[in-house]
């Protein structure tokens, strides 16, 4: 039989249209996917044309992949369409509730992240809703798509053929990955590489190209120059030093982390109708018997166990992969912390957070780090709690708090220790509820903000605290209460504060973006410390700040870390200011080996030291 030349023509542009088609739709949901969160050609926060086509290749690979699995041009378009529209979505609300993008361990958090979703407000702006007009746009444009790869029905060598299209589209995947995470592809392009700020890595790189690059960190590299024999000598050189103590002079602790708890006016100046935190700033006047300042975190917005960690272990996210999760990354045997350390010294150990057991694996975390007993949100609803919004109140938390301690005292010789994670303050911040009405208005911002309810929140928070105080000043036995937020809330929270200053949180410099990681803390004591106020310290010292002003002795990595924060008194994950105030990022501050010393020590700690302290 013979083809006419107008069949060949048609054949011919068919070719040609399914060829085009496999080209440009990819592009096109890797824009619109993009387009979620900003436009990826804006002149200032856009994608480069390199950058723009190395994003766009993934799209082409992950394409082709769908086009062998299924067999048919028209479904690996639309379900890449239905994948990117979907990934998009969720890239815009994960950046919009936490301020951050998804990063590769977020894996581990999606069961946390599902237990609080019902709280968030999930109207879209006019960009995401364009994105998905645009992503309805493609998928009706993939029916003329009409490219087939026969099945085995048909034709066995095609199935052959299709099996072998796979292995290739999966095989092309490594090697894009390896380009992505290349130095040369850095310097190359000119790639935005700093991993302490992913929102605008993400978006100028692309969500796929920071993705890939992202994942080389999810394991922790072993320190150069590292070995366990030579840490331990250097451990056991502290360990030469005398442990005296008086049990029966050593107070209860209790430390209270309070969610999302921060100062706005670190950020910029602002006045208020009236104090919304009026106790805590009194306390930080250089009230008596007070340890007051501004705790430096290695999060915003999101992911606090990270900050637990850093404050019970005395470990840093400086020396571990950007947005992980230790407690469920790294915490799986019994890890060295405060709790496990003040438990060998005879203390009780309690924790207590009102919310979910199973968030940030908590109730299989804790008894690891040294906790004899766990409270979650069952035991609180038991005992008929009060409720601000949907949470249950930090009033709450602090009476149980005090009939906790009042328990210990009736059961037990031992002093208390106890750790508590406040709920009452977790965002989302919209909504109405008969249960909390916000008071607090900010000067030169009309209307019901975000804000305005965050300082209203704080305020209640501040009030309760100030009523647990109270109660333990009329507590006979030596007690020390310390207090401090997990972090500052995300970005559109405080957006109004940058813009009564004329700014946008787009467009902060280096001090101004570590400035969104200070929160307040304060260490108060029922007897005779010695004072300090303006104290400048990061997460991962304020543990030992806290058995320092106890009178606790300190066991040789605690002393360790001492010596270390007399050179370096901030290290977090965002920056490092040494003792002469000089402030620089970890890259920066370590590139001549000076956080060395102390990442091979917490490398031993937390990876190589678990036989020793078994």
């Amino acid at each position: 039989m013979k083809v006419s030349v107008t069949d060949s023509s048609k054949k011919c542009l068919g070719w040609v249209k399914n060829i085009l088609l496999l080209l440009i739709i990819p592009f096109l949901s890797f824009y619109c996917m993009e387009y979620f969160i900003r436009d990826p050609w804006d002149e200032k926060w856009g994608i480069k044309l390199s950058l723009l086509i190395i994003n766009a290749l993934f799209f082409e690979i992950f394409n082709l992949l769908l086009l062998f699995l299924t067999g048919r041009l028209r479904w690996s378009l639309r379900i890449e369409a239905v994948l990117m529209c979907f990934l998009g979505l969720l890239e815009y609300y994960v950046q919009r509730f936490r301020g951050k993008p998804i990063l590769p361990w977020d894996i581990f958090s999606v069961s946390t992240a599902a237990s609080v979703a019902n709280n968030y407000d999930y109207s879209l702006d006019k960009r995401a809703i364009t994105a998905l007009i645009c992503f309805l746009v493609i998928i009706v444009i993939a029916q003329f798509a009409d490219l087939k790869i026969t099945g085995i029905k048909e034709n066995k060598k095609a199935l052959a053929i299709r099996a072998a299209g796979v292995v290739l589209s999966i095989i092309l995947i490594f090697p894009y990955a390896k380009f992505c995470q290349a130095e040369s592809t850095i310097k190359k392009y000119k790639v935005y590489d700093k991993l302490f700020t992913p929102t605008t890595m993400t978006w100028r790189d692309g969500v796929a190209f920071a993705f890939i690059y992202e994942l080389q960190f999810m394991q922790v590299q072993t320190p150069a120059g590292y070995s366990q024999a030579e840490e331990k000598k250097i451990l056991d050189g502290y360990s030469d030093l005398p442990l005296d103590y008086d049990m029966n002079d050593l107070p209860n602790i209790i430390v209270v982390m309070n969610e999302a708890f921060a100062d706005p006016q670190v950020l910029a100046p602002f006045t208020t109708n009236e104090d919304y935190m009026p106790f805590i700033h009194s306390l930080q006047n250089n009230a008596e018997n007070t340890i007051s300042g501004y705790m430096n975190t290695s999060i915003v917005g999101g992911n606090t166990p990270n900050t637990e960690f850093e404050f019970l272990t005395g470990n840093s996210l400086a020396f571990l992969p950007e947005g992980c999760i230790p407690y469920q990354q790294f915490v799986n045997s019994k890890t060295d912390s405060m709790a496990n350390y003040l438990k060998s010294l005879g203390y009780n150990t309690l924790a207590m957070h009102p919310y979910k057991a199973t968030g940030w694996d908590r109730d299989r975390v804790y008894p690891l780090l040294g906790f004899d007993d766990m409270h979650f949100l069952d035991y609180f609803e038991s005992r008929n709690p009060k409720y601000i919004r949907d949470y249950i109140s930090d009033e709450s938390l602090y009476k149980q708090i005090e009939e906790e301690f009042e328990k210990n005292n009736e059961n037990s010789d031992a002093p208390f220790f106890s750790f508590n994670v406040t709920m009452q303050n977790h965002s989302e911040y919209s909504g109405e509820f008969d249960n909390f009405k916000p008071d607090i208005t900010i000067d030169g911002i009309e209307g019901d903000k975000l804000i305005t309810r965050y300082l209203s929140l704080e305020k209640i928070s501040d009030a309760a605290f100030k009523d647990m105080v109270e109660y333990f000043k009329n507590v006979d036995e030596k007690t020390i209460i310390v207090f401090f937020g997990d972090h500052q809330p995300t970005d559109y929270v405080v957006e109004p504060v940058w813009n009564l200053a004329g700014k946008k949180g787009s467009d902060l410099n280096f001090k101004e973006t570590t400035d969104r990681y200070r929160v307040p803390f304060i260490i108060w004591a029922n007897y005779d410390i010695e004072e300090r106020s303006g104290v400048e310290i990061s997460a991962n010292y304020l543990g030992n700040l806290t058995l320092t002003a106890a009178g606790v002795p300190l066991d040789p990595y605690r002393r360790f870390l001492n010596d270390f924060s007399k050179k370096y008194p901030v290290v977090s994950s965002i920056h490092v200011t040494d003792s002469e105030g000089n402030d620089g990022s970890v890259k920066e501050t370590g590139s001549d080996g000076s956080l060395t010393e102390y990442e091979k020590m917490q490398y031993y700690e937390l990876f190589n030291d678990k036989d020793d302290y078994e």
